[in-house]
């Protein structure tokens, strides 16, 4: 299964997708669904910073992953409030 998110239109997407952000240390930028269900950036992708993929208005695809071995603690979860304030903060 996965996910396919226009980070142009991040807000509306989250919204509407009913998705959050998710950052886990040292591993990268993540999706969380309504589940709790992890779904990874796509390779190509690995490494992209936030502010850029929202500047250049980067399509990416996110693949289902087994989340099971990864603990709550580890995971940084942002809603689109999270988002709306990054955003605002780096001027995009």
């Amino acid at each position: 299964m996965k996910i396919v998110l226009n980070f142009k239109n991040i807000i509306s997407e989250l919204e509407s997708k009913e998705l959050k952000l998710c950052f886990l240390k040292d591993r990268g930028i993540f999706i969380e669904d309504m589940q709790a269900n992890l779904y990874m950036m796509e390779s190509y992708r690995y490494g992209s910073y936030l502010d850029r993929l929202i500047k250049d208005g980067t399509t990416v695809e996110f693949n289902l992953v087994n989340g099971k071995n990864i603990n709550d603690w580890e995971k940084e979860i942002w809603g689109v409030s999270d988002v709306k304030s990054f955003m605002e903060r780096q001027s995009l």
